[in-house]
């Protein structure tokens, strides 16, 4: 699977959950461990003034970690997605 699946893969799993609500902030937080052997993908939202609701995506091996950075890239230029990275 090479870095554009693997964004289109994300993407597909995420939008269904976007709804686009008014005052809404969805993010996409992906969280790579510096020792861990999971990569953890997180939908997250919350409407202004109330508390963030996540929920677990997917989570890939650590064979994925390296084209991480590429995926992300993509998630923000082609689809348009706010993505904050954790390590």
């Amino acid at each position: 699977m090479n870095d554009k699946q693997l964004a289109n893969e994300i993407y597909r799993i995420i939008e269904p959950l976007w709804n686009k609500m008014p005052n809404t902030i969805y993010n996409v937080r992906v969280v790579i461990p510096k020792y861990g052997d999971k990569v953890n993908i997180f939908f997250e939202w919350n409407k202004v003034g109330k508390s963030t609701t996540s929920r677990p995506i997917k989570s890939y091996p650590a064979k994925y970690q390296p084209m991480m950075n590429d995926v992300i890239d993509i998630l923000k230029s082609e689809h348009k997605l706010n993505v904050v990275v954790y390590n």
